[in-house]
């Protein structure tokens, strides 16, 4: 039935009819220009990357014709007697894909994809029966693949590694990037080698500037999105990326290696309020910091979740919390965070906490629970022995206590500005400071002025050793005179 005849019938009899041809007329869809992508990938980083890779098939220059997604099954847990089972993980990169209307394949459940077989185009999209993919794109995908599957794709395949190789190689660039004190870091697009992990030969690379406070979600998607972008330019440009592609030099690669809970443990005794922080943001979203608590004869391991740095404006609960040991849980009333003084003087706020075995709880509900009045628990690096009291801090060797005055100001700030108490011993100490610089520039005026007085005294010296030269020079023209005259 063509659209002339649809034209010649009632209103009814064209409603009913228009969604059939307009199936048929999707099912013959005209191929676009461009590769024909299969992306691999799993959590936010490849998610974020996938929507800027989707992004690309509109673009004046598609580099990307067609794409479709490539994850690990979800997990589910059966209960027993039930019928119902319950979803316990699912790849975001999927999530992202149904919402953007792609096509998403499934790699057996075991996790080997040694004899999994790479799938065909889809027929929607207008290829035709067992179209075969262009090039496969790699990125946070988490199993090695194998050379039959890299030999498979015409062109091949290419990785997205989120940092600038060969520079933190392996499965957690992000975390060490944050943990290291990193400023920059970056996304990098390279070819899949068929041995090793992230040591093909660099197509392109891209540096980010990695900003004090940024965790490992926001890293994920800000260089996801990136990567995605940069990757588009490559897939236009492939045989130019390839010609001029760089060796990776093998002397200046580090590998990284997946962090356990045993690495997001607090150590009180070496671990300043910062570091404590970057291990805060490197593991976010994925292990919450934690230690362990004594209460009485139980020893309990809290993590804590939602973790804050106090800023320089931020009053102490405790005056002299200089005087508590670190780890001390220094609560007051009416505030929603429960305070830790740490060993280099700084302070941390932490307003979530859960117990093992516990549920979640906020700061106050945590302090009603476990921290009793006048008494101030510790939390501990080791688990000690119950039936024996908890032993004292050990504050590690050559370690010099934070004086009061270093923690009132920082940057010449000062910390306490609203208490009374605290702005009179501010004073007090300022006012002991401009005495002491007073002190010191009198005792430099002193030791100036006898250096002053001393010239004085040699000028004089000078002036009487110059005197006597003049008059005997007189006294010689003199005679002269006299001689003179007596010829």
């Amino acid at each position: 039935m063509t659209l002339s005849v649809l034209a010649r019938l009632s209103p009814i009899q064209s409603t009913r009819l228009t969604p059939w041809l307009c199936r048929g007329m999707k099912q013959q869809a005209t191929p676009r220009k461009g590769l024909k992508v299969l992306f691999f990938g799993t959590d936010e980083f490849s998610s974020s990357a996938l929507t800027a890779l989707s992004k690309g098939i509109y673009s004046e220059n598609p580099g990307v014709a067609h794409i479709e997604v490539v994850c690990p099954p979800p997990r589910y847990k059966v209960r027993t007697n039930k019928e119902k089972t319950k979803l316990i993980w699912k790849a975001r990169v999927s999530s992202r894909a149904t919402n953007l209307g792609i096509r998403v394949h499934n790699t057996p459940e075991g996790g080997s994809i040694q004899d999994w077989e790479v799938p065909t185009v889809d027929l929607k999209a207008g290829y035709g029966a067992n179209a075969q993919f262009d090039i496969g794109v790699v990125a946070s995908f988490g199993a090695f693949l194998p050379q039959r599957i890299i030999d498979s794709f015409p062109q091949k395949m290419i990785n997205l590694h989120p940092s600038l190789l060969p520079k933190y190689r392996g499965p957690t660039p992000i975390q060490t990037a944050i943990l290291n004190s990193d400023t920059h870091t970056g996304v990098t697009v390279q070819e899949v080698h068929p041995k090793r992990y992230d040591a093909g030969n660099i197509l392109a690379q891209v540096p980010f500037e990695l900003k004090l406070g940024m965790h490992r979600l926001d890293l994920m998607t800000q260089l996801g999105h990136l990567g995605g972008e940069l990757t588009v330019r490559v897939l236009q440009n492939l045989e130019y990326s390839r010609k001029h592609s760089i060796v990776q030099d093998e002397t200046q690669a580090t590998i990284t290696h997946m962090f356990t809970s045993g690495d997001a443990k607090i150590r009180w005794e070496t671990m300043t309020a910062m570091d404590v922080m970057r291990m805060h943001w490197a593991h976010f979203g994925h292990i919450a910091v934690w230690s362990f608590l004594r209460i009485k004869n139980k020893v309990l391991t809290v993590k804590m979740t939602d973790i804050e740095l106090a800023t320089s404006f931020d009053e102490p609960l405790e005056e002299d919390y200089l005087s508590f040991r670190p780890g001390s849980a220094l609560r007051k009333r009416k505030h929603d965070y429960i305070e830790f003084p740490c060993i280099d003087g700084g302070r941390l706020h932490v307003r979530g906490f859960t117990v093992e075995g516990k549920q979640p709880r906020d700061g106050l509900q945590f302090a009603a629970g476990y921290i009793k009045k006048n008494k101030t628990p510790c939390m501990l690096t080791l688990s000690p022995d119950c039936k024996r009291p908890t032993p004292n801090f050990v504050y590690p060797e050559s370690y010099k206590r934070p004086s009061h005055l270093a923690a009132v100001k920082i940057n010449d700030v000062p910390l306490y500005h609203s208490k009374p108490k605290f702005v009179k011993k501010l004073k007090l100490l300022e006012e002991a400071e401009e005495v002491k610089s007073s002190e010191e520039l009198d005792e430099s005026k002193e030791t100036e002025e006898p250096k002053e007085a001393e010239e004085p005294k040699e000028a004089e010296e000078s002036k009487e050793t110059e005197e006597p030269n003049e008059t005997k020079e007189l006294k010689e023209s003199e005679e002269l005179k006299e001689t003179d005259e007596s010829k």
